[in-house]
């Protein structure tokens, strides 16, 4: 009976060793699984790749993938969104002769469109400027739905000092384009202001825009000047994002 007993006892421990070593070596190829996802993440690019949400993992490894992935989806559509703005052919060719032609006394047309993009890329500036906070990322996760270890995890893989220091460095580059963005905009409606002011004293011909006196033509010239000036700085502050 002594032996039977035995026997059955090193049969449940066999069974509980394995089970444990089952389910250790199953946690451990679900966080290397995480991990391997979250690299893939931080390879994409923000502009141009596919950030749909598409969950590998389970459990709390899946919670935590499921949410980091949720911060660069949105973090990829504000980026997205902002391209999509700035590359509006109507945006664009909003002072050129072709379009100002078009236009009737009230300039309503073309005031609307850089509203608009004005109001919508500031939006879209401040999204992006949140999400680089350190606030931001500490909220990503509910420290109430995990434990402790899967918090320290999610901090591994998306609090480190080196993603703080680049995330800010993210945030005042977006801060920097959108102050000047916003001067960009509203040198452009200055322009609109000038040659609604203006208008009778200007028109288009062979896509070339002609106003009457000198006095006018230097003070256009001198917006302008001032507007590309603005442009050259957008044109390297985009490249710091």
């Amino acid at each position: 009976m002594k032996k039977k007993i035995a026997w059955i006892v090193g049969i449940i421990v066999v069974i509980v060793v394995a089970v444990i070593a089952y389910m250790v070596v199953s946690d451990s190829k679900q966080e290397e699984l995480l991990k391997q996802e979250i690299v893939n993440l931080s390879n994409k690019d923000l502009a141009k790749d596919d950030f749909s949400i598409e969950v590998k993992t389970k459990g709390d490894y899946a919670y935590i993938e499921e949410s980091i992935k949720k911060y660069y989806k949105e973090l990829s559509d504000n980026v997205k969104k902002s391209n999509e703005l700035m590359s509006d052919e109507d945006l664009i060719n909003i002072l050129s002769p072709s379009n100002l032609a078009q236009e009737d006394e009230t300039m309503d047309a073309s005031y609307q469109k850089v509203t608009q993009a004005k109001v919508q890329m500031q939006q879209v500036l401040q999204n992006m400027m949140d999400l680089c906070t350190e606030e931001k990322i500490l909220s990503l996760i509910d420290k109430e739905k995990v434990d402790s270890y899967y918090y320290d995890l999610y901090k591994e893989l998306m609090y480190t000092e080196e993603d703080l220091k680049e995330l800010e460095e993210t945030r005042k580059s977006a801060e920097n384009l959108a102050n000047t963005l916003d001067d960009f905009f509203d040198k452009v409606l200055e322009i609109l202001d000038f040659l609604q002011d203006n208008y009778g004293d200007w028109y288009v011909e062979d896509d070339q825009l002609y106003l009457l006196t000198d006095e006018q033509v230097e003070q256009y010239n001198q917006l302008y000047e001032e507007l590309q000036d603005l442009a050259s700085e957008l044109e390297t502050l985009g490249t710091t994002i």
